[in-house]
């Protein structure tokens, strides 16, 4: 089945609407901008892919995302659409500022926290995906997370500019092998002569 583009209502783990929260979203900017404090690598890019990478993952885990964010497929990788308005209001309260660095003669900005992230708004299993997350991209680049997120089925499904469904997480990128074939026809004859 080709994929659309066309965005089914957004529903979580128990039914309900997946929600954008955007005092979520802010504050786990914040919580990844001073997690990423000695990370030479960190950046605007960077953080698109950890932002991805905790909202799916949470997604999958739970049915629900941390925050709710709607990514969009760029060139470089998912992007949060909300990430430009969150920033600039964190920028306008003094909660951040973007530092502008130069890493491999590339322009790099950098979000640095002003204030701690109010993790309250979290809860534990929350936190310890993030950390999880920010543990495991923690030494790559920006081009390797970058690369990284390029093999999620999600992001190769959407056309360039197009929503990344959450959904998308439950989908497999390797082949379907002949075991595979074999066990989904075994499953197909159970259930056909349950229903006869």
């Amino acid at each position: 089945m080709e994929y659309t583009g066309e965005q089914p209502e957004r529903k979580g783990h128990h039914g309900g609407m997946i929600n954008y929260d955007n005092t979520k979203f802010k504050e786990l900017l914040l919580y990844v901008s001073e997690r990423s404090v000695g990370d030479p690598h960190f950046g605007k890019t960077k953080l698109n892919k950890i932002l991805y990478y905790i909202d799916f993952q949470s997604y999958g885990m739970s049915g629900e995302p941390v925050s709710g964010a709607h990514y969009v497929r760029r060139p470089y990788g998912p992007v949060p659409r909300e990430i430009v308005r969150a920033r600039r209001e964190l920028e306008e309260t003094g909660a951040a500022r973007v530092e502008a660095a130069v890493r491999f003669g590339y322009p790099q900005g950098r979000l640095v926290a002003q204030r701690p992230a109010d993790t309250s708004v979290f809860s534990k299993s929350e936190m310890e995906l993030i950390d999880d997350v920010l543990r495991a991209l923690r030494g790559m680049s920006a081009v390797e997370v970058s690369e990284l997120s390029h093999r999620e089925p999600g992001w190769r499904v959407a056309k360039d500019g197009e929503q990344i469904p959450y959904c998308t997480v439950f989908l497999s990128s390797r082949s379907v092998t002949d075991d595979d074939l074999r066990r989904g026809q075994e499953i197909y004859q159970a259930l056909s002569a349950v229903s006869e």
